[in-house]
């Protein structure tokens, strides 16, 4: 059974989500003020799995009390739960070392949902840890030993790449899948083009995060069936920025940063959110470039049917030189790259 600690001052809340978790098989403890949450956890009353932390309180600002909250359970992923629903307050949470936020009134659904994934994402970091002291332990032995390991650690911080991706996904259900799928094309694509080991992991881990800024961008604004409005879509574009910024603070993902910030950027200068002209734009977000726009084309979406492999093909043609490197679209196209994607992943146009 896992332990939850519940972190708000408002007595009706605490209680609902404590009968939430009991009642789905979790193992919730209480604290009305942060002096109380930090003694539980010092005097290990309670070592929590995971925590559900308000960032508004009386005495304690929920975002001043994270660092302190996160040295004491390094291993314990805090979900901030906040009443307003402003983007920036979720996204500097999430810059600050919160797994992700909740806006109040919570739904049920969606709180179980998020405590899933928080505690599956804490039993890969916890592995990654074992994983890493073991790797630091045999470096002076055997090579073989050193690269099993490695293959090991490289598998689980895949793992915790695809945690990441899913909770991108969560907001968005006409993109399920997507992000997976992205990697699939994109990796195959990056073989084509003969990349190495060390390119191709980057472009996997890349691909996989791509789209992580959309956590800041309202669900109403993804699942929207129409087009945006202007405002709207200031908002939306700027998911790439705040993406760089969310994994900016992790050094694993440091090598990812310009596909996460870049891969709306066109080959003529005419993308965003940097304006970037054809070989200023990185070798590995070109191809990731090729790869999103073609399984967005084949994907439905709210406002619109998937297109056809013919048609999604002929707008990537037809974007070669403009939007996309020709002579990575030409590659894609000579390739059938598409025909790589495993069975239980293929676009909406098969």
């Amino acid at each position: 059974m896992h332990p939850v600690l519940i972190v708000d001052d408002d007595d009706a809340l605490r209680k609902v989500l404590r009968l939430r978790l009991a009642r789905s098989g979790f193992e919730p403890f209480v604290a009305a003020h942060a002096d109380d949450a930090i003694q539980m956890i010092e005097s290990r009353t309670c070592l929590p799995h995971c925590i559900l932390l308000d960032i508004r309180m009386p005495d304690r600002n929920g975002l001043d009390l994270l660092p302190e909250v996160r040295r004491l359970c390094p291993t314990s992923p805090v979900v901030m739960l906040t009443a307003s629903a402003d983007i920036e307050t979720g996204v500097e949470a999430m810059r600050r070392g919160a797994f992700d936020y909740l806006i109040k009134p919570v739904v049920k659904e969606q709180l179980l949902a998020t405590i899933r994934k928080a505690l599956s994402y804490r039993k890969i970091q916890i592995e990654n840890a074992r994983l890493e002291a073991e790797n630091r332990e045999y470096q002076e032995n055997l090579e073989r030993k050193v690269h099993e390991r490695t293959r090991e650690l490289s598998r689980a911080h895949l793992q915790t790449v695809a945690v990441l991706a899913e909770t991108i996904e969560a907001k968005d259900p006409y993109t399920r899948g997507h992000c997976n799928r992205v990697r699939q094309l994109s990796t195959a694509l990056g073989r084509a083009l003969e990349l190495g080991r060390v390119e191709l992991r980057t472009l996997e881990y890349g691909a996989i995060l791509h789209d992580i800024g959309k956590i800041g961008v309202p669900e109403v604004m993804l699942n929207k069936n129409g087009r945006l409005t202007e405002q709207e879509t200031e908002v939306f574009r700027a998911h790439p920025v705040l993406g760089e910024s969310i994994l900016r603070p992790v050094d694993f993902f440091r090598d990812c940063l310009p596909i996460v910030r870049w891969h709306h950027e066109w080959y003529d200068g005419r993308g965003y959110p940097d304006g970037l002209i054809a070989e200023d734009i990185p070798l590995l977000v070109r191809i990731v470039a090729v790869a999103d726009a073609f399984d967005a084309m084949t994907s439905a979406r709210p406002y619109r049917s998937a297109l056809s492999l013919e048609t999604a093909n002929a707008e990537i043609r037809s974007g070669c030189g403009s939007q996309f490197d020709p002579e990575i679209g030409a590659v894609f196209l000579a390739r059938e790259i598409w025909k790589l994607l495993d069975d239980a992943e293929s676009t909406g146009s098969d």
